[in-house]
């Protein structure tokens, strides 16, 4: 009889578990060890931390140099390499902020970055160019910097950007903050080492 009972509570877990609709709860112990602890994600994150240590011990400029472009290339879409590549050839190109105009000299940031750099790159979504140029910034692969008179022609073309439109619009006394983007230092190192027309 005992037999027959614990066959019969296997089997019917079994079953149970195989019918479609059936909720896949688990009520019997589980083994020692199978499900994970509390402290895993903190042990795994504090042994991947010191491997990193180890390794940066060991490793030379060289490789250093390599490991950290690897990891800034990798953390790019495909738009923001075509930006990179464009910019790498050393021009600079007109930004523009579109601010709200607000009381005690304090201003709102309507939109950032919008710059005629993502056309002439030929990026897939040109809505997105501020917030790329705003990550390649961040990154450290370009830099901005004030109005440049010389971009006067491109300033009036980018005013009628329908980006700089819309966010005009939106504004009751909007103002606009030129500047210029261009490629730094460190953006021109990494891609000269990375540039795949070199290879």
């Amino acid at each position: 009889m005992g037999r027959a009972a614990g066959w019969a509570a296997r089997t019917g877990y079994e079953l149970v578990t195989l019918l479609p609709g059936a909720e896949a709860t688990d009520s019997r112990p589980s083994r020692r060890g199978e499900l994970p602890t509390a402290d895993a994600p903190r042990d795994a994150v504090r042994a991947r931390t010191a491997a990193l240590l180890d390794e940066s011990a060991e490793q030379r400029e060289d490789a250093a140099t390599w490991r950290l472009y690897d990891a800034v290339m990798r953390s790019l879409v495909p738009d923001e390499v075509r930006l990179l590549r464009l910019l790498a050839q050393g021009e600079t190109w007109p930004t523009v902020d579109v601010v709200e105009r607000g009381f005690l000299r304090t201003n709102a940031v309507l939109l950032r970055h919008a710059s005629t750099v993502g056309s002439a790159a030929g990026v897939t979504l040109t809505d997105a160019v501020p917030v790329y140029l705003g990550r390649l910034v961040a990154f450290g692969l370009a830099e901005l910097g004030p109005e440049e008179r010389s971009l006067a022609t491109q300033y009036e073309v980018l005013l009628a950007d329908e980006s700089v439109v819309a966010a005009t619009r939106t504004a009751r006394r909007p103002r606009f903050v030129r500047g210029a983007v261009g490629i730094s230092p460190f953006g021109a190192r990494l891609w000269r080492a990375c540039d795949p027309a070199d290879g």
